[in-house]
C-alpha cells in the first residue's frame, strides 16, 4: 500500500495541470498576503499621521521641507506599529519633528523601533521620576533619576518600581547609560557666579513637566559640586523623554524633595525654564 500511495504522487507530480494548479493557490496565497500586509502599514502610517496631526491642530508651525532621509526611516519603521500605546509614542516624535526639526535623531528612531510595550512601561515611569536640565529646551545638559544617596545599581529605586532587573531592560534597549550611579554637578540651579561681583545665574531644572530652583535654607551656597547621582538617560533616551507622557508620582516626589532638604535645599517651583540673574 506505501508502494502504491507513493506511485499516485508520482504521477499526479508527473501532471502538468496538477502541478499548475498547485503553483496558482500558492502565487494567491501569497499575492493575498502581501496585499492583506500592505493594507494593515498604510492604516498603521495613516494612524499615527492622524494622530500627529490632532496634536499640531492648535500650532503654528513653520513652513518647512522635512528631512528626506529622516522622513523615508519614519514611515519605514511606523508602518509595522500595531499597537495603539506603541503608535501615539511615533505620533508624537513626528509632531515633535514637525515642531522642531531634528529634535529626534536616526538613533532615537531606531532605538524606538526596537521598544517593546514592557520596556516602553518602564521607560514611562522611569521618565515620570526624572529631572532635567535644558536651559534652551532643546539640547539636554543632563537627565537622570536622583538615586537619592543611594546606589540604583544595589535596588535602592526598587520600591519605585525600578529595580536592577528593569534597569537592565532599559539599558538593553539604549536608553540609559550603564552606570548606574553616575552623577551631574546640580549646583547651577542652585546659582553660581555670573562674571560680576554679587550677582549669580541659576538655571532651573524640570521635573514632572513644572520647572523648579533650588534655594538653601541658609545664606551660604556649596562653594564646589552638588552633586546629583542617579540614572542618566542617553541621547537617543533624552530625545524620547520629551514625547513621553508622564505619570503623577507622588511617593517619589516627596522623598525626592526630602533629598534636597537633608542638603539644607529646598525646591520652589518657577514659571519658565529660562536662566534666572539674581544678586547676592
Amino acid at each position: 500500500m506505501i508502494a502504491e500511495a507513493q506511485e499516485n504522487a508520482r504521477r499526479q507530480l508527473a501532471n502538468p495541470e496538477v502541478s499548475i494548479e498547485g503553483e496558482f493557490a500558492v502565487a494567491e496565497v501569497i499575492e493575498q498576503r502581501v496585499r492583506f500586509q500592505e493594507e494593515k502599514r498604510q492604516r498603521n502610517i495613516g494612524a499615527v499621521v492622524s494622530q500627529a496631526a490632532e496634536q499640531l491642530t492648535d500650532d503654528e508651525v513653520e513652513d518647512r521641507e522635512p528631512d528626506h532621509d529622516w522622513a523615508a526611516r519614519f514611515f519605514s519603521e511606523a508602518q509595522d506599529v500595531s499597537s495603539e500605546e506603541m503608535q501615539i509614542l511615533w505620533a508624537k516624535v513626528l509632531a515633535g519633528e514637525v515642531e522642531h526639526p531634528g529634535s529626534t535623531s536616526l538613533r532615537a528612531l531606531g532605538v524606538l523601533k526596537d521598544l517593546n510595550r514592557e520596556a516602553a512601561r518602564i521607560f514611562q515611569k522611569l521618565c515620570s521620576m526624572a529631572v532635567s536640565l535644558s536651559p534652551d529646551g532643546k539640547t539636554f545638559l543632563d537627565a537622570r533619576v536622583p538615586s537619592m544617596d543611594g546606589n540604583a545599581a544595589t535596588n535602592e529605586l526598587q520600591g519605585y518600581g525600578l529595580d536592577f532587573g528593569a534597569l537592565n531592560i532599559l539599558n538593553e534597549h539604549g536608553l540609559i547609560i550603564s552606570d548606574y550611579n553616575s552623577w551631574y554637578d546640580y549646583r547651577m540651579s542652585i546659582g553660581v557666579p555670573a562674571g560680576r561681583e554679587k550677582q549669580f545665574i541659576r538655571i532651573p531644572f524640570s521635573f514632572q513637566n513644572d520647572f523648579w530652583v533650588l534655594e538653601t535654607v541658609s545664606e551660604s551656597r556649596p562653594d564646589n559640586e552638588f552633586r546629583i547621582s542617579g540614572i542618566a538617560l542617553t541621547r537617543a533616551g533624552q530625545e524620547l523623554f520629551r514625547v513621553v507622557e508622564l505619570e503623577p508620582n507622588s511617593e517619589y516626589a516627596a522623598a525626592l524633595k526630602g533629598f534636597f532638604e537633608k542638603h539644607s535645599l529646598r525646591m520652589v517651583e518657577v514659571e519658565t525654564m529660562q536662566p534666572q540673574l539674581l544678586s547676592k
